[in-house]
């Protein structure tokens, strides 16, 4: 028997809306009745529509697995080990802002004692910067729980990982890992980098970029507002409606950007010597604008990107001031239907900037 497990935690309603959309899309996917799906959580998901084995995480458990909610991303070290222990069968562990687009079981018949799985092959942590400090410590070469690792080391994604009972004790070496790895710096992904190492020591990882869609980045509100919006639409749906009606490919369609906007961004990175990040930024304003015609929710979801790639940082403090005179009319322009968030967003930003903060 298969067992698909996800953790959640806190109860901010955007959470709660990918956790629908990942499990939902498991269920219209699945060709085995039998696969399970389990999700551990910090407090009871309550009137949740959707059928899942909820397991509560206790506080001593969160203490513990997230080293003082140090790093709360280091769960799934802990529950994935612990539901392999079980003995049911294949584990797939899946992040909440995952969308199945082939069966889970088809995934699962990729495992075995010789492979197992994560998302993606992010490269060697080198060429990640905040795991600078990380990869000089490690340098060429450093043992580190019975493992060589060093600054060419290779991260795999973690919003996918699949085993089978004869990788347990890779899951334990992981946990040690991240430990010791925790002391030189505690970066968010941990959990990621110390599960591929310790899998890839014993298996050969492979990827599932195809079958599956993670959706992190600028375009992930706009995924979660699509879902949100068809559960409300199907409040009253049982779940042969749900998954019937709900088609997970749907997905993995970016929002569409016009042409014209595209044609100004790189007017604007011309004409202020912009770098990648701030050309979306104005991009993105832009595609705001458009939509504030006709739909302010959407265009205030715009708008968030357009702060997103506006904090990014810059390659000098010139280049924020820049930034911000590139950008103040169409600034101006949206004020009269920004949101509350986006409004304190905007101001703090533009007192950052004329302050210099916005430079690197």
């Amino acid at each position: 028997m298969l067992t698909l497990v996800t953790v959640i935690y806190g109860d901010a309603r955007p959470y709660r809306v990918e956790l629908f959309g990942s499990i939902l899309s498991a269920l219209k996917l699945r060709t085995d009745p039998d696969t399970r799906i389990v999700v551990y959580t910090d407090r009871t998901l309550g009137d949740f529509p959707l059928p899942v084995t909820e397991r509560i995480i206790s506080a001593a458990d969160w203490q513990n697995w997230t080293r003082g909610a140090g790093v709360t991303h280091l769960v799934k070290l802990h529950l994935v080990r612990q539901v392999l222990e079980e003995g049911h069968g294949p584990v797939i562990y899946f992040d909440t802002d995952t969308l199945f687009l082939e069966p889970p079981e088809h995934l699962a018949a990729r495992l075995s004692p010789e492979t197992a799985l994560m998302h993606a092959n992010e490269g060697p942590i080198s060429g990640h910067g905040i795991w600078s400090d990380i990869a000089a410590w490690l340098g060429e070469g450093r043992e580190i729980c019975g493992r060589m690792l060093s600054r060419h080391s290779v991260m795999y994604n973690s919003g996918i990982v699949g085993v089978v009972e004869a990788h347990h004790d890779s899951l334990c070496r992981s946990v040690d890992i991240a430990n010791v790895l925790y002391d030189v710096d505690p970066v968010f992904s941990l959990d990621q980098f110390s599960t591929g190492v310790a899998l890839s020591g014993q298996a050969k990882v492979e990827t599932c970029a195809q079958e599956v869609l993670h959706y992190w980045g600028w375009h992930r509100s706009f995924i979660r507002a699509a879902i949100e919006r068809f559960w409300q639409a199907h409040q009253q749906a049982d779940i042969a409606e749900l998954c019937a009606d709900f088609a997970p490919a749907t997905y993995t369609r970016p929002p569409e950007i016009r042409w014209q906007d595209k044609l100004y961004a790189r007017y604007m990175g011309i004409r202020w010597r912009l770098s990648d990040n701030s050309r979306f930024a104005c991009l993105a304003l832009k595609s705001a604008l458009h939509h504030a015609k006709t739909d302010t929710e959407t265009a205030n979801r715009w708008f968030g990107v357009h702060m997103d790639f506006m904090r990014k940082p810059t390659s000098s403090r010139a280049q924020g001031k820049t930034l911000e005179r590139a950008c103040r009319a169409d600034h101006q322009a949206c004020r009269t239907w920004l949101n509350p968030r986006n409004t304190v967003a905007l101001e703090t930003w533009i007192n950052d900037a004329g302050a210099g903060a916005g430079a690197s």
